[in-house]
């Protein structure tokens, strides 16, 4: 993962978040009310960095990624999360930030929390964009029993499945400092949460322009979830990266960012 620096600008909406305790990182350009917004949502035990590739695509259209509850710089809810309480954060969180429809693209978990909030909030949304995820998120209970039992070890194992093979080590072991500095109540529940999720006929009721992009390489959410959720979401469009796995908007970052630019521009 490269992390660089991305300025915070003294603008309104970033003083507002500062205000509500949430943690982001914003593009370089700031907020202009003549164009689109895009706001990304990271998966489990993630953080707001994940998407620093995708906040480059300021000035072309305004970005903001956000860390969910208990993750990065915002507080965490006092109940345990899973995706009715993370969509309901941030449906109040999209009403107090913006006064017009926004784009929303998920990760993974996030993407999960995209499909409840299109679900149920679509009034908020221009469009929604789901990476790497899938209309039902089961986790292999080897997973979960190590994330209890071998913590470090198990988040280990989990980034080198997460990525292509030909990834560069260093950008896998950067991912795992990340997700290790979550803690292993946020990341143990986070997956919890994924391993309870199953949207399904709900789906069906989205009529908001959506965007499905995944790796073709994803051995954590396999192509076939973002397919079942193509087939099950009327007038949506998907899109395969080669030489990518769960993390494809890092691992194919330029790829991955026309998708997205070619889908806000379009809609």
């Amino acid at each position: 993962m490269v992390d660089r620096f991305v300025e915070r600008h003294r603008d309104p909406l970033s003083e507002k978040l500062r205000e509500m305790g949430i943690g982001f990182q914003s593009g370089s350009s700031g907020f202009a009310q003549d164009r689109p917004t895009l706001v990304m949502i990271h998966g489990a035990g993630g953080q707001a960095r994940i998407w620093q590739n995708q906040l480059r695509l300021s000035p072309r259209i305004n970005t903001l990624a956000l860390d969910l509850p208990g993750h990065g710089h915002t507080q965490a809810q006092p109940n345990t999360p899973h995706m009715e309480t993370y969509a309901a954060w941030l449906r109040d969180t999209l009403d107090a930030l913006f006064d017009r429809p926004v784009y929303l693209m998920g990760h993974s978990m996030g993407g999960a929390v995209v499909q409840k909030t299109a679900c149920d909030h679509p009034q908020q949304l221009a469009g929604i964009i789901l990476v790497g995820t899938g209309p039902r998120l089961r986790v292999a209970p080897m997973f979960l029993e190590g994330l209890k039992e071998r913590f470090e070890q198990t988040v280990e194992n989990l980034l080198h499945f997460a990525y292509a093979p030909q990834t560069d080590p260093a950008i896998i072991h950067a991912g795992a400092q990340l997700m290790k500095a979550a803690g292993q109540t946020t990341v143990l529940n986070d997956f919890k949460a994924c391993n309870r999720f199953e949207i399904g006929d709900a789906l069906q009721a989205i009529r908001l322009p959506c965007l499905m992009v995944c790796g073709e390489a994803d051995k954590l959410t396999p192509p076939s979830l973002s397919e079942a959720l193509h087939q099950s979401i009327p007038s949506s469009t998907l899109q395969r990266i080669p030489g990518a796995g769960h993390m494809v908007m890092i691992e194919q970052p330029d790829l991955f960012n026309r998708c997205v630019l070619d889908f806000v521009s379009a809609s």
